[in-house]
């Protein structure tokens, strides 16, 4: 019951990582007509089955703890191709970490890791089971992706809450597509592109 309560805890949209800071280019989305009300749901699937599947993976190759943190971390960033989604990914990793440090009293995260490969860790040191701590990691991603959107389109809490729903099963497929973590591919042009461009928008409420 325990570590239920724990990871309930640490993937919680509400835990101050930094999430609520970064859109990973959905602003400039939604600034450029890209992206609205009606095309949202089926934005976030693709985006599940491309950026869910390379994130899920990650978390679960740091579970198992075949590799080293740092080379994973080294390589999740080198897959992102926008410097905002990098930054992004470093900034949260490193609070989470923090955070779990705090909360446990102890140094189970190391300092300079991605997010992903920071919450497959602290899954693994906290003995929490590992397609739950996947399905648990990328839920807090998209949730707070949709926040996101809530402060950027007249999207209110119901119809948040029924996204949210309606994307489930796409969230327990992406866990499914990270098992074999082997061969793992990421092709989000859209959503890496808008993040490099998000830069130049004239007004911002996100750092990405």
């Amino acid at each position: 019951m325990d570590s239920l309560l724990n990871l309930l805890q640490l993937a919680d949209s509400a835990l101050p990582v930094g999430g609520s800071a970064h859109s990973l280019g959905l602003e400039t989305l939604v600034e450029e007509g890209c992206l609205t009300v009606e095309t949202i749901e089926e934005f976030f699937r693709g985006y599940l089955s491309e950026a869910g599947i390379l994130e899920a993976s990650f978390v679960r190759r740091t579970w198992r703890g075949d590799e080293d943190p740092l080379a994973l971390t080294h390589e999740f960033v080198a897959r992102r191709p926008a410097r905002e989604s990098r930054d992004a990914a470093l900034r949260m990793g490193q609070r989470f970490g923090r955070l779990v440090n705090s909360f446990t009293g102890e140094s189970l995260i190391p300092e300079g890791l991605a997010y992903p490969v920071a919450f497959g860790l602290a899954g693994a040191r906290l003995d929490l089971d590992e397609d739950v701590v996947v399905l648990a990691c990328l839920r807090q991603s998209i949730a707070a992706l949709i926040s996101a959107c809530q402060r950027l389109m007249p999207i209110g809490q119901v119809a948040a809450g029924c996204l949210m729903w309606n994307l489930n099963p796409f969230i327990s497929s992406a866990a499914r597509g990270s098992e074999n973590t082997k061969e793992v591919g990421c092709f989000t042009p859209l959503a890496e592109l808008a993040s490099m461009r998000h830069a130049s928008l004239e007004t911002r409420l996100f750092i990405s």
